[in-house]
């Protein structure tokens, strides 16, 4: 309980602590609370305009065009900045939320608006996720912001119903509407203030890439197939929001047909499972350390399906909002670890357009999820209906357990080598997409003792770091100084583009970390911080060689010049 907590406080604090996280979570608590002041304000006008048929029509647009939008809006993010995305799809949203306002007259100019506006949203929450882990320094920090913002976005679907509730009450839709546009706005303008180097792809060899935004869109998909952890984590993500689509049409037959809780039950189910996602964030925060990132996104997803089935088999209005916390906490766990699992498994260069298809993947299998309830109850029934659906996820879960503990491993092995690689000063400040990718190429070698690593005169063509044992650096044959343990050789020759200045050679037998020279100068010299620390690395060291080169030559004491 101590290190949740100690988490827990790192994890605000990190947010608080950091100008850039600080506007980046404030800006998405102000767009997600017109999200949901938004969705609450639209069914109503729909319903007010055109009963439950204009429901299921602004249901179908906010779905539909959205997807179809969402893989361009990610390629698009990929190759701008995407703090200058954020804030045009911030300002458009505000531009079309506030027209929908002024048209409240005209029902189909209303829903025309509604539509852009929620494609202009639709960009929103993975560009900002592909954004976090640029704004962060260690995999730790990325998985508490990650429970931060999910805590926000808890608070946000609680702030933002009620908001409409008031809104609507006192005034009309239109009203909530203008609302949700000077919300955007705000988010906008936080959005603007942020500050930050985007991290340059580690060693990117060959000319710039020039193809279009429909090529882009064709590797997001093939670096899908190629990141086959990334395709497990979507596919249970799918499943689960298979199950949630249709959850929206079982809420209803629980409260209504199951329970005595009756219509206004359906509200009740849904805060229930809004309590459980508020306090599940704020106890995920607790994950930052764990390197079972997998294994927690497995539980979670089975915890989404198991609380279903116990309602079918024991129907009651305790067990039904019992059952609603257990699956909000569990969809809380999940957002938070299938988002950190997926912003550490995808390149930076690629994750916008990945994570966009992501959320179009999971639009549509909500849809499908809502569609399809109808002819699961009418073959099944109530009772078996819940249990059919309920049980998909823990079933989907035990099949690929075995991929997501190899996740784990893998996590594991890249938590290793991050470690070993923050001990080295010049490195410290990178970027978590950047430490992700020296961690991947991190090589290994072993030097016994008394071999040479390198020779003074060599070429420059590899960095160092040493994992276990010692070496000494020799200028011309002579002892200058002994390195241990998470130190470091190699920078000079890589970033003055000059032979080796030194000899490096094993005292005892060494365990060396390789990094080849392209990859560690294209990672030290693609931002400010990081290429500040080695250069004062590089200029120490050359200080002090000139330094002991312009020495005299010690002599004994009858005046003759000291053979060592």
């Amino acid at each position: 309980m101590r290190a949740v907590r100690g988490s827990y406080r790192e994890a605000w604090a990190s947010v608080t602590g950091n100008r850039n996280l600080r506007l980046a979570q404030s800006s998405s608590l102000l767009a997600w609370t017109g999200e949901f002041l938004f969705l609450s304000a639209m069914t109503v006008y729909a319903f007010d305009e055109d009963g439950a048929a204009g429901v299921g029509l602004v249901g179908f647009l906010r779905v539909l065009p959205a997807t179809v939008a969402l893989p361009w809006l990610g390629a698009l993010a990929d190759r701008v900045s995407r703090r200058r995305l954020l804030v045009v799809a911030c300002a458009l949203r505000a531009v079309t939320a506030a027209g929908a306002a002024a048209a409240a007259a005209q029902p189909a100019a209303v829903y025309t608006l509604l539509t852009l506006s929620t494609v202009c949203h639709a960009a929103y929450r993975p560009v900002l996720a592909a954004l976090f882990p640029t704004l962060c320094t260690t995999p730790e920090e990325l998985t508490g912001v990650n429970a931060v913002r999910a805590v926000l976005d808890g608070a946000a679907a609680l702030v933002g119903p009620l908001a409409a509730a008031a809104l609507i009450a006192a005034y009309d839709p239109a009203i909530a509407f203008a609302a949700v546009a000077l919300l955007a706005g705000a988010a906008g303008l936080l959005a603007a203030g942020l500050r930050y180097e985007s991290p340059r792809p580690v060693a990117a060899d060959g000319p710039p890439d020039r193809s279009g935004v429909v090529a882009d869109v064709v590797e997001g998909l093939r670096e899908l197939r190629r990141r086959g952890r990334a395709l497990e984590v979507i596919g249970l993500g799918g499943a689960q929001c298979l199950v949630r689509g249709a959850l929206t049409v079982l809420a209803v037959v629980v409260a209504v047909q199951l329970t005595d809780l009756g219509r206004p039950g359906v509200g009740v189910l849904w805060a229930a499972f809004g309590v459980g996602g508020l306090a599940a964030a704020m106890a995920s925060i607790g994950a930052a350390g764990s390197a079972r990132l997998g294994t927690l996104f497995g539980a979670g997803i089975a915890l989404w399906g198991v609380p279903i089935v116990l309602v079918g088999l024991l129907t009651g209005s305790p067990v039904a909002v019992g059952a609603f916390v257990v699956i909000g906490a569990a969809n809380a766990l999940v957002d938070v670890t299938g988002f950190t699992l997926l912003q550490r498994l995808v390149p930076d260069q690629t994750l916008a357009r990945v994570l966009a298809l992501t959320e179009a993947v999971f639009s549509l299998t909500v849809a499908l999820g809502s569609l399809a309830v109808p002819f699961v109850l009418s073959a099944l029934g109530d009772t078996g209906a819940l249990l059919a659906i309920g049980g998909i996820l823990p079933v989907a879960v035990m099949a690929r357990w075995a991929a997501l503990r190899a996740i784990d491993a893998d996590i594991g092995v890249r938590r290793d080598r991050i470690v070993l690689l923050r001990r080295v000063g010049m490195f410290r400040l990178l970027s978590v997409p950047v430490i992700e990718s020296l961690a991947q190429r991190l090589g290994r070698t072993r030097v016994p003792a008394q071999t040479d690593v390198f020779r003074q005169g060599d070429p420059g063509d590899g960095f160092y770091v040493i994992e276990s044992g010692r070496v000494a650096v020799l200028d011309d044959g002579q002892e200058i100084r002994q390195l241990g343990p998470g130190d470091a050789f190699g920078e000079i020759a890589l970033l003055r583009a000059v032979p080796r200045t030194a000899t490096v050679r094993a005292l005892e037998d060494t365990e060396l970390a390789t990094l080849s020279g392209p990859q560690f100068v294209s990672a030290v010299t693609g931002s400010s911080a990081p290429s500040s620390a080695a250069e004062r690395v590089v200029s120490d060291h050359l200080a002090d060689d000139q330094q002991r080169h312009a020495e005299p030559p010690r002599t004994d004491p009858d005046g003759a010049p000291d053979p060592h």
